[in-house]
């Protein structure tokens, strides 16, 4: 009885780090145009408190501070920071110019648009981008990579985005979004 007790021991612990090795290696089988296409599938469909939680599981967290800071200097302070960290971060010089009719400015190394939705590159988001997302590899090594997204099809403008990912802690995160 002691044998058969101590089988079926061995058999469970052993069924469990196969099933936990299955999630392991789906985990990591996520491409990077996976990635960038499930991202674009949730954020054009969700709400602004999902997007979030959405962001930060895609976007590495550099981007995310790039991003927040623009976002604070930019427009009025929701006071979550001081004024004194306000104005440390605010009054670093920035290299600014005006692209497409859009304000930009370098945010550690990231160019970043003030009257746009970072990630779309639009102040809109069209029906059919929700339902038309395509992605192309462009480049990819072991560490970077760059894919083409094109949202929408023809009955309303289509809007092609060039996402960068770096693999980082084992994973695919955006670091950055240029048209």
């Amino acid at each position: 009885m002691k044998s058969l007790t101590h089988n079926l021991y061995y058999v469970f612990i052993s069924a469990f780090l196969i099933a936990c090795s299955h999630l392991v290696f789906a985990a990591e089988s996520l491409t990077p145009e996976d990635i960038v296409h499930d991202f674009y599938s949730e954020y054009l469909k969700n709400d602004a408190e999902d997007n979030n939680i959405l962001v930060k599981k895609y976007v590495s967290e550099q981007l995310l501070n790039n991003i927040a800071d623009s976002a604070i200097c930019n427009y009025d302070s929701d006071d979550s920071i001081s004024a004194s960290e306000l104005k440390k971060i605010c009054s670093q010089v920035r290299e600014c110019k005006n692209y497409k009719g859009n304000y930009i400015c370098n945010w550690g190394g990231v160019w970043i648009e003030s009257d746009v939705d970072y990630f779309t590159k639009s102040q809109d988001i069209y029906p059919s981008w929700k339902l038309n997302i395509k992605t192309s590899t462009i480049m990819k090594d072991e560490s970077t990579s760059v894919i083409e997204v094109v949202l929408g099809n023809d009955s309303e403008p289509k809007n092609t985005l060039n996402v960068s990912l770096n693999k980082i802690n084992a994973g695919w995160k955006i670091i950055s979004v240029t048209e």
